[in-house]
């Protein structure tokens, strides 16, 4: 979505309020002053796991905002959306989307994360809409169709997913990232032998990105060594990408070098709240097992215990470790 302005407007919040003020002329520094403030307490609220009090900070944020709506207050809306998803409050967060959707109906941004809340809910008619009207107004964005055909897979709507992957592939190549989008549109739509030359051409033209796409492609054919060449190529510039270092985590533990797998897990877990922290817990204890360090892998149980006691397999797995 092309970044601008947004004028200022008699309005409070954008989010879930939305309601029409008189009078009010905007906001003073302490204002201002106070919404960047309780903004960074919801971002560490965030981190912490904390969503419920995230959300408040965030809308504490936009309550100073006064009449004023820019940059600042759509992106504490994002914040808050994602607050209320990770909260399990999909329905707040999809009301969330539509006020955004509501101030500017040719947000695609905001269309898009609506529509992949609807989808997650199993409203499979209004995600696709959805989908349909953000690829309408971003519609030369190869990675938002191939974001959207993933989702759509692994919702189980293929045919809906090839349609949509099928569209991308009429997008006109000019730089790199379009080899790369259009290289990882042919890998998504099982067609390897005509994904290859685009990603190739990417990596050319030095794009670091297109080594994560390239790896997969060649782990879905089974060349696992040259797969993790380029997921470690892809490592090296971007070492905060936490699913990548788990997948050559997995890839070592199945290799039988737990080391090597300990290091990627242990390095991905360095991040500030991975995304898939819990996966990287479990994959750290078990790399610690295979190496017969059982007392660091009973504290690091203990640890994830904590902060997962619902994950009954855990319990059972700890009970094991405390005979060692």
């Amino acid at each position: 979505m092309e970044k601008r302005q947004i004028r200022p407007i008699f309005l409070w919040t954008v989010c879930m309020a939305l309601l029409l003020m008189a009078g009010c002329g905007g906001r003073s520094k302490e204002a201002l002053d106070n919404e960047l403030a309780y903004r960074q307490l919801g971002l560490n609220k965030m981190q912490e796991g904390s969503y419920d009090e995230a959300i408040e900070a965030f809308q504490k944020a936009l309550d100073q905002s006064l009449a004023v709506i820019e940059e600042l207050e759509l992106d504490i809306c994002y914040y808050k959306a994602a607050a209320q998803y990770m909260s399990g409050d999909a329905e707040g967060a999809i009301k969330t989307y539509t006020a955004l959707i509501d101030y500017d109906e040719k947000n695609s941004d905001a269309l898009y994360l609506r529509g992949t809340q609807y989808l997650l809910g199993g409203q499979n008619k209004e995600a696709l809409a959805d989908y349909e009207s953000a690829l309408a107004i971003d519609k030369d964005n190869g990675m938002l169709y191939n974001k959207i055909g993933e989702h759509l897979t692994t919702a189980g709507l293929k045919k809906e997913a090839g349609n949509i992957l099928n569209q991308a592939l009429k997008i006109k190549e000019e730089d790199a990232a379009d080899y790369r989008e259009k290289g990882y549109t042919y890998y998504l739509l099982g067609q390897y032998d005509s994904a290859r030359p685009y990603l190739d051409k990417a990596i050319g033209e030095n794009d670091t990105e297109a080594a994560f796409y390239l790896a997969k492609l060649y782990e879905a054919q089974g060349d696992n060594e040259q797969a993790a060449q380029f997921y470690e190529s892809y490592v090296k510039t971007h070492g905060n990408d936490t699913e990548t270092l788990n997948a050559l985590g997995v890839a070592r533990m199945g290799e039988g070098n737990y080391e090597q797998a300990l290091a990627f897990f242990q390095q991905a877990l360095e991040n500030e709240s991975p995304k898939n922290q819990q996966e990287l817990q479990r994959n750290e204890i078990a790399a610690l097992e295979y190496l017969n360090r059982f007392s660091e892998a009973r504290g690091k149980m203990e640890e994830y215990l904590k902060d997962y006691p619902e994950d009954e397999a855990a319990v059972r797995e700890y009970e094991f470790l405390k005979s060692r």
